[in-house]
């Protein structure tokens, strides 16, 4: 079915998610963080803990993002595995952004709950870390998936598409929109490959909407933004109906649709 494509010809990931803007306001980074802190107290269900390995057997590294790392860890006492996002609390001093993004994800899987969206398991702190405890999904990225099968047959292209389309149709009604939908942020629920279930993952760049405003805040991966956003033009919740048509195309043919890494090399 085509040509076989691999992570460094035809096919390749989104590029660095981006913002060119964020609303700082006038804190200062001691403020920043602060302020997060205070902001991470209102989720009732955050609880301190002494030493995170008395309740959790930390695994092997999932993988590493801007917040911190993902472990594979199980719960002692209690027969289930799942994934620990840890953040360093000091790390939000060097990254300015760290704590709006922060919060953006963490309030809203707290206002989500959908067979496809991942859902957070508990909030917990100790001295120097916050956790964020979710369901472990084994299966990966779908991006490693298309790499795998090469591309998908329209039967199973759809049965993949309208899991995302259920969630983004959810998370609308919610007047939530996520900004940085792609195949890195869409994970398989097992690693059978028959098993085609999926979530949707890494909210760090959604945020609520009133239905009569406009967006303009220039985020996400060049790959999948809108033609709105890399203009830096007035935009809406829509931007993720593009990222998804981007999503097909690359399940159908194994191809990226567009060439470049770049808002200006899409852009071109």
């Amino acid at each position: 079915m085509g040509t076989c494509c691999t992570k460094n010809d035809d096919l390749s990931r989104g590029g660095r998610a981006e913002v060119t803007q964020l609303e700082r306001g006038r804190l200062s980074t001691s403020d920043r963080r602060q302020t997060f802190a205070v902001n991470m107290k209102n989720f009732k269900n955050l609880k301190y803990v002494d030493n995170i390995e008395d309740v959790y057997t930390f695994g092997a590294v999932l993988g590493k993002g801007s917040f911190g790392s993902v472990n594979r860890a199980t719960r002692k006492g209690a027969n289930f595995d799942c994934a620990i996002k840890v953040i360093d609390k000091d790390s939000l001093n060097s990254n300015p952004m760290l704590p709006q993004l922060m919060m953006s994800e963490l309030t809203v899987l707290k206002k989500c709950s959908h067979p496809n969206i991942m859902s957070v398991n508990e909030l917990l702190e100790d001295d120097n870390n916050f956790y964020i405890v979710t369901e472990l999904l084994e299966g990966g990225e779908l991006f490693d998936r298309i790499i795998e099968e090469q591309q998908f047959d329209e039967q199973k292209a759809a049965y993949l598409l309208k899991q995302v389309l259920l969630a983004i149709n959810y998370m609308h009604q919610k007047n939530i929109t996520h900004r940085d939908l792609k195949p890195e942020n869409i994970l398989l629920e097992s690693k059978d490959k028959k098993k085609l279930e999926v979530k949707i993952s890494d909210f760090g760049f959604s945020c609520f909407f009133e239905p009569t405003d406009g967006l303009d805040l220039v985020l996400g991966s060049p790959l999948y933004m809108a033609p709105e956003i890399i203009r830096g033009k007035v935009y809406n919740e829509k931007v993720d109906i593009w990222s998804i048509g981007v999503i097909t195309y690359m399940l159908l043919s194994g191809r990226n649709p567009f060439p470049g890494r770049s808002k200006q090399e899409v852009k071109q």
